[in-house]
């Protein structure tokens, strides 16, 4: 349990930082939001990465590029099942603000359910620490 919440707070970081940078890059880099959105994602992915690695799962050294591909992939799926939810959830409903808000966060916490289980066995696995 106590992974589970420090995972949480490393995803609301991970939040933060992806908007910000979504909105740096389209902002005052210009690009599109589309090449803006995967920019903040690499970036967000890449803050989580690391502070999961060292807060969430303890993990001993610096990691590697393997392993940093690896939950970028992994992520990547839990992205899409945050968007698959989304969308399924709206088309069960109406699109008023209520919905498209209990969509994002429905899409979010199944999102997050699978991102943690896929951290914890397949991209942390090894060198732990006890916590």
């Amino acid at each position: 349990m106590k992974q589970f919440l420090r995972f949480g707070l490393v995803g609301a970081l991970g939040f933060v930082t992806d908007f910000g940078m979504l909105y740096a890059a389209v902002t005052w880099l210009g690009l599109g939001t589309v090449a803006g959105r995967v920019l903040s994602f690499v970036i967000a992915a890449t803050v989580t990465w690391k502070v999961n690695r060292h807060f969430t799962f303890v993990q001993q050294g610096r990691g590697s590029v393997r392993e940093w591909l690896s939950y970028l992939l992994l992520t990547s799926v839990g992205g899409a099942i945050n968007v698959a939810v989304y969308q399924t959830w709206l088309w069960l409903t109406d699109h008023r603000t209520l919905n498209l808000f209990l969509g994002v966060a429905a899409g979010s916490a199944v999102a997050m359910l699978f991102n943690f289980a896929i951290s914890k066995r397949a991209v942390f696995t090894g060198n732990r620490q006890p916590s």
